[in-house]
């Protein structure tokens, strides 16, 4: 059984999470634990050999890494809300890494070349008006996060996608912190 609230089914009413019994160090092994088997889902996609369906790979995208959906939404509910020093340290400390893990998804040219091979043939498909609307913003997603970048300047995307997430750390934290110092005198 896994101890670590944050990997453990929440048997909480409405699957909520489990927040009194969150601490700061379940988030690091929680998110490697989340991002690996992310990783495991999102590489199996990519190399199915079986032709490129609206099932077998957009929706598949959709429906992978719901554990580290489940992580990063607590997370950063509680980075943004109810914060601590510890809790700050932790997110100074994840972000990159949760930042290179968005990186390395929008970059992965394996799943790219199956979404894009749909939407190349999207008026063939037969897909209903949502099933076009999700395959067509996966799409502008990898899109707009870099898929198309070839060689040094997806490596350099990477790399400022990093950086970024370093820097807005450090700025939302400087304006929580200037947030919950504010006083104001009736």
């Amino acid at each position: 059984m896994n101890t670590n609230p944050l990997l453990a089914p929440w048997d909480t009413p409405h699957q909520l999470p489990p927040f009194d019994k969150i601490k700061p160090e379940h988030y690091a092994p929680a998110f490697e634990a989340a991002m690996a088997e992310h990783r495991a889902e999102v590489d199996a996609l990519a190399a199915n050999p079986e032709p490129a369906t609206f099932e077998n790979t957009v929706a598949a995208f959709d429906r992978s890494g719901q554990s580290f959906a489940r992580v990063v939404g607590v997370f950063f509910n509680l980075t943004s809300s109810e914060t601590s020093d510890a809790l700050q340290a932790a997110e100074r400390e994840l972000m990159p890494k949760i930042a290179a893990h968005q990186s390395w998804l929008s970059l992965h040219e394996g799943v790219f070349k199956r979404v894009d091979a749909l939407y190349r043939t999207r008026d063939t498909l037969g897909l209903d008006a949502e099933q076009l609307r999700l395959l067509e913003r996966v799409h502008l997603d990898f899109v707009r996060e870099g898929a198309l970048l070839v060689g040094p300047a997806r490596e350099r995307y990477a790399a400022i996608t990093e950086e970024l997430a370093g820097l807005f750390t450090t700025f939302s934290q400087s304006v929580l912190g200037d947030e919950a110092a504010f006083c104001l005198e009736l």
